[in-house]
């Protein structure tokens, strides 16, 4: 019982991290039809960045985490000016292309400014390291700490969907750009908001992560990885799906891991992704829309 706690808590914290990587993803694809491939570099240098205003300049951890959220914003919109708007009448390969060459860009002002691929950088706790027992039930503070934070995160995102006016714009320029377009819409600038918004998210995510994790120039392709798979698992255009699909990947990693074999968890995304696609290709919450003629 006590290791299948804490087996459970740390599947869950990870899965709600996995969950914010996969809501970027979502994010962008929804308004554009592309998968950002340098998501994952995005959360790369987001952790990098909150690792220098924190331990480097010595600042509070919620000014580490507005900085990376507000330099991965940056960072986000700057990739939609660079390698989606002057590909935007082109194939998508070339723009999937263009993120990849992006990913592999930051990935080398990572190894620059940070050093080179094996050197790891530490990230003080953000709270007491050691656990909590509650009978046979584990809890560990940083873990806790860590998922409260991804589920205010959650939250936030989703009122900004729901309650803003710019989210509603966003939902309505995904749902039918043309449409949009017609009721004064400036699609433009909505999809330079989705990149900016999804590298945001993966900012936040990374600087929840960095405690748990070391930070290091090459971290960022498996977040990528383990976040694409929870988007495909709860489908590519379903937000609530993302949340879902993280959480599952997270739970069956660290069971998989916990119980069979510790290499399982590297291949535990991939297994997943594959009898997703094999069962509802859409994904679990991700449905096909029917228009009556």
């Amino acid at each position: 019982m006590t290791m299948l706690s804490y087996l459970l808590l740390s599947g869950i914290t990870t899965g709600a991290l996995y969950a914010l990587v996969a809501l970027g993803l979502v994010v962008v694809n929804k308004a554009t039809g592309v998968i950002n491939f340098a998501q994952g570099e995005l959360f790369m240098v987001a952790g990098f960045i909150a690792w220098s205003i924190h331990v480097q300049f010595g600042l509070d951890f919620a000014l580490a985490l507005a900085g990376a959220v507000l330099v991965g914003f940056v960072l986000g919109c700057a990739i939609d000016r660079i390698a989606f708007r002057p590909l935007l009448r082109a194939d998508v390969v070339a723009i999937v292309l263009a993120t990849v060459g992006i990913s592999f860009m930051l990935k080398g002002i990572g190894r620059i400014i940070w050093g080179g691929k094996g050197d790891y950088l530490s990230f003080p706790p953000i709270t007491s390291t050691d656990p909590i027992m509650l009978g046979d039930i584990v809890l560990v503070p940083q873990q806790i700490a860590v998922l409260a934070g991804a589920i205010a995160i959650m939250v936030a995102f989703g009122a900004f969907f729901r309650f803003t006016r710019i989210g509603k714009m966003m939902q309505a320029t995904a749902d039918n750009a043309k449409a949009a377009t017609l009721v004064g819409i400036r699609i433009e600038r909505i999809y330079t908001l989705a990149f900016g918004t999804g590298a945001a998210v993966a900012a936040a995510a990374a600087v929840l992560a960095a405690p748990l994790t070391l930070l290091y120039p090459d971290m960022g392709f498996s977040f990528f990885i383990k976040g694409f798979a929870a988007a495909v698992v709860g489908g590519l255009t379903s937000l609530p799906g993302a949340v879902v699909g993280g959480l599952a990947i997270g739970i069956v990693e660290a069971l998989a891991g916990g119980y069979i074999h510790s290499s399982m968890m590297e291949v535990s995304a991939f297994i997943a992704i594959m009898l997703v696609l094999l069962i509802r290709p859409t994904g679990l919450l991700s449905f096909h829309k029917v228009r009556r003629v």
